[in-house]
């Protein structure tokens, strides 16, 4: 693990511990790509979150969630941190940004979540 960021270290480890727990390999890509060195850090634009996902979906972003783009739908987007623009335009469209630790609580298991990287 190359992160040095002492919250995103947690987050990956606690990322790592729920995949083996739920034998959910979700969880345990998720976290190798957030733990992944900054040259290769995952941040995905709105717009793309909508192109891939269908209305009331799932999405999970082991990264940031930018703000570029329109929100056409309603849409669950868990990451480890969200633009303001981008959680504005996620709750202005009826969905939700949720913290990993909630996204985790919500889909333990992960079925039925989509990866977007």
């Amino acid at each position: 693990m190359t992160a040095s960021n002492p919250v995103l270290r947690r987050t990956a480890v606690m990322l790592e511990k729920a995949g083996k727990r739920q034998k959910a390999r979700i969880w345990s890509d998720a976290s190798t790509l957030l733990s992944a060195n900054t040259r290769t850090r995952v941040e995905v634009n709105l717009g793309r979150i909508s192109k891939v996902a269908g209305d009331a979906e799932a999405v999970f972003v082991p990264g940031k969630v930018l703000g570029t783009g329109a929100a056409s739908k309603k849409l669950v987007v868990g990451a480890f941190s969200f633009s303001a623009s981008a959680r504005s335009k996620i709750e202005a469209t009826g969905g939700a940004a949720l913290s990993v630790e909630d996204f985790l609580e919500k889909y333990p298991k992960g079925s039925g979540v989509k990866l977007v990287r």
